[in-house]
């Protein structure tokens, strides 16, 4: 489930892109704290703000708190403190990871084509 958060993260970059929502710079602070570009990560974070709902967005905020990185009994927790059940929350996984492609080729165009 993390990899599919990372991956998400991994994927939006964008030239001139709009001011991130609190939970979408939240996200995009993650990730340039993990060591990626600013550009890169904001372009994922803004990305995956404009394509998952409010539930699914806070759920992946909640995923790339480092506070619940290591422990999947931490991230489940805090998830279900959210009021997400147990099949919302595999949903929402599978909805990320199928935003991936989506993401990458937004963001990161010349990678996506090397796999062409």
């Amino acid at each position: 489930m993390f990899a599919v958060i990372s991956l998400a993260l991994l994927t939006s970059t964008s030239a001139a892109s709009a001011p991130l929502n609190p939970q979408a710079r939240q996200l995009a602070n993650t990730c340039i704290a993990e060591g990626q570009s600013t550009p890169l990560c904001e372009c994922y974070a803004g990305f995956i703000a404009d394509n998952t709902s409010h539930k699914e967005l806070t759920a992946l905020t909640v995923l790339s708190n480092p506070e619940h990185r290591d422990s999947l009994q931490s991230a489940l927790s805090a998830l279900k403190a959210e009021g997400l059940t147990t099949s919302e929350i595999f949903s929402i996984a599978m909805r990320a990871d199928a935003l991936k492609d989506k993401a990458q080729n937004q963001c990161e165009p010349a990678k996506a084509d090397e796999k062409s």
